[in-house]
């Protein structure tokens, strides 16, 4: 197949979610024999149209940023002319959509044969509200609300109109129904997943603290976020200022960048936790498994939209149990493990009582934490590793293109 990735990130810089599941879903595809092509816009300090990732050409069209509404034309604009282009230089069999805005011109492919499939990793518009507050006055809020219901509308037209849907998680085919209305027949959940090889469990725990520079004595829990609002940190924040007198030499590292990260820091000095927290800046993907590995605790605090948590299970494959809130799709995941892993609710007091008790097993039953491990990791190889992934979104796409022709003939 001659697939076409369309999408507003990028295979070069895995910075979140939607990159990770861009790149693994590319590249995967063509280590399964495909052309895989990606077309997104062009970053504001990049020059070049076009580079190759491990066999992967990721294609880049400019876009007017002078002005919201410019920048939302030329987009639209922009992305077909450049899909366009690439049609005639080798015809394309099938569309991936993984974001909507630069696909709106592309659903009129669908009456020349070519089928258009949507990735949805959460709801544009809730995304928006969640991460952005309205400006103070009527015209702040008039703006607000037209951002949100404008890549409401993007987006749903872009479902609309693909012959599939696909989710990685059952609350987030749920999600999909309820905001979007789209036919539950058309969406199809496929998992997230990990690279194994990359991420396993520590030969010697112990080496790996030191190499981080990490007491080995002390109870670590870690977590990696985008530092935004619905992540819950600063829950998780004032849930250490609960467990300081509680957990000996517990400490809390904190990866991720982010809008929030001023206000955390000032909130770990005003709880006076400095000596308990850390903030890790961006980790880097190389260094980013012996993190996961130091830990005694992986936690997932979200409290709002967590449609399925690659972090999760990228924790459980080294081996380091995942304690998380019930949001979302993390209760999926970590159920199939153990339900202690879930905490009662997304508030400090929740999450301090829940750590505190899995702290105290561990501490009564030394080999809890080993179970545990041993249960995520058959967990992940059984159902969550992006070979499966692959599989399936490749069979999903030759389905769609066997149908297409069928209809057509």
């Amino acid at each position: 197949m001659n697939i076409l990735m369309v999408a507003e990130v990028s295979l070069l810089d895995v910075i979140g979610g939607a990159e990770r599941v861009l790149r693994e879903q590319s590249l995967g595809l063509a280590d399964r024999g495909h052309t895989v092509r990606v077309l997104r816009r062009m970053g504001e300090e990049e020059s070049a149209r076009r580079v190759t990732v491990q066999g992967v050409e990721e294609v880049r069209y400019p876009v007017d940023r002078s002005h919201p509404v410019a920048f939302f034309l030329s987009s639209i604009r922009n992305a077909r002319e450049a899909a366009t282009a690439l049609h005639r230089e080798s015809p394309v069999d099938v569309v991936v959509v993984h974001q909507s805005l630069p696909a709106v011109g592309l659903p009129g492919w669908l009456n020349s044969g070519i089928p258009l499939v949507a990735i949805s990793l959460s709801p544009a518009h809730e995304e928006y509200e969640i991460r952005n507050k309205p400006a103070r006055g009527i015209a702040g809020n008039l703006w607000y609300g037209c951002q949100a219901s404008m890549r409401k509308w993007v987006e749903r037209a872009v479902l609309g109109r693909a012959l599939r849907v696909i989710v990685l998680s059952d609350f987030m085919r749920r999600r999909i129904i309820w905001s979007h209305r789209v036919r539950p027949a058309r969406i199809v959940a496929i998992p997230g997943g990990v690279d194994a090889g990359k991420f396993f469990p520590a030969a010697d725990r112990r080496a790996v603290r030191a190499r981080l520079g990490l007491d080995e004595g002390a109870f670590v829990l870690f977590t990696v976020r985008n530092l935004e609002r619905r992540m819950g940190l600063s829950a998780l924040i004032e849930a250490v200022a609960h467990l300081r007198s509680k957990i000996a030499g517990v400490q809390l590292l904190i990866g991720g960048s982010g809008p929030l990260r001023s206000e955390l820091e000032a909130q770990v000095k005003a709880l006076a936790l400095e000596g308990c927290v850390r903030f890790l800046g961006f980790v880097p993907e190389g260094v980013l498994p012996d993190y996961y590995r130091a830990a005694d605790l992986f936690v997932l605090p979200s409290s709002h939209l967590e449609g399925f948590g690659l972090i999760t299970i990228e924790a459980l494959a080294c081996g380091t149990p995942v304690f998380g809130t019930r949001i979302g799709a993390t209760a999926e995941i970590l159920a199939e493990v153990d339900y202690c892993l879930l905490a009662s609710g997304t508030d400090a007091e929740s999450l301090a009582g829940g750590i505190y008790e899995v702290q105290q097993w561990f501490a009564a039953e030394p080999q809890a934490r080993m179970r545990l491990a041993e249960a995520g990791r058959r967990l992940v190889l059984r159902e969550y590793t992006w070979a499966r992934h692959c599989e399936r979104l490749e069979a999903i796409l030759a389905d769609v293109l066997h149908r297409r022709v069928r209809v057509s003939r």
